[in-house]
């Protein structure tokens, strides 16, 4: 399913009332495409007309603030993190490539990162997700106890195997 027609069909969502589900695949949309600033819009609009004013201006933050709804959702949302640069880059979760955002969304990343840096003097960072599945098997090693715990099992079922022919075989022996 190619972006335009998830987009549609998040539109025929909020159309028909289902705004918490749109939100929900928004936000799955943005961690897939983290460099599509009109996806972060559009969640922060759907929270924005939903009441919503410190979301919206969670996904507005790297938006630059063209209205004053914008701005002011942003303040809203700033204030209630305390200003803080290190909480806001945990809670956005960029998982982006900074270059291919505009301007001043690169300048608002970085301010984030600076004062990130100078208040919890660490900088959080977030790698793309990747659909690539984890083969468990392939790094681990049987510990001792649980190969005695496979061998125990195995020897339990053997004996109760041989305790049962010899079990049949002896009412046999009886009957004849």
């Amino acid at each position: 399913m190619s972006l335009k027609e998830k987009l549609d069909k998040i539109d025929s969502e909020i159309e028909s009332g289902m705004k918490f589900k749109a939100t929900d695949r928004l936000r799955n949309l943005i961690q897939e495409n983290p460099n599509e600033i009109e996806l972060w819009n559009k969640l922060a609009e759907l929270y924005y007309e939903s009441g919503f004013l410190d979301s919206a201006g969670k996904y507005w933050i790297l938006t630059e603030p063209t209205d004053d709804r914008i701005k002011k959702c942003v303040e809203i949302y700033e204030k209630s993190v305390n200003n803080s640069g290190y909480q806001i880059l945990q809670e956005i979760v960029f998982r982006g490539d900074k270059s291919k955002l505009s301007d001043y969304a690169q300048k608002k990343l970085n301010e984030l990162e600076s004062d990130s840096k100078e208040k919890a003097n660490y900088i959080p960072k977030f790698n793309p997700k990747t659909n690539k599945q984890k083969n468990n098997n392939s790094d681990h090693k049987q510990t001792f106890k649980e190969k005695l715990g496979g061998f125990i099992f195995f020897a339990i079922l053997a004996s109760i195997g041989i305790l049962i022919i010899i079990g049949f075989l002896t009412v046999i022996q009886w009957i004849f």
